[in-house]
């Protein structure tokens, strides 16, 4: 069994909307698959497993995972600033 992913935190506020894009049969498939690939990877779910899920590649699912985790450290960082 493989190890455990580091879970990426989302805001509450922001996984109805994660969900409901996830299970859309209208939404363009790649905002799909990175809605489903960002509830997972905050499941803690390793890439491997996200991409046989999702049904794209793990480097995919690394992918989007990392540029998530940028995205997160940013937005901190613009937080932090604007409190200084």
């Amino acid at each position: 069994m493989a190890a455990q992913a580091k879970r990426i935190e989302i805001a509450a506020e922001d996984r109805p909307v994660l969900e409901k894009l996830a299970s859309s049969r209208t939404a363009e498939r790649r905002l799909v698959e990175r809605a489903q690939i960002v509830l997972l990877a905050a499941e803690g779910r390793p890439a491997s497993e996200i991409a046989e899920r999702v049904g794209c590649v793990a480097a995919t699912a690394r992918r989007q995972r990392a540029l998530l985790r940028a995205r997160i450290h940013q937005d901190l960082v613009r937080d932090l600033r604007s409190r200084s």
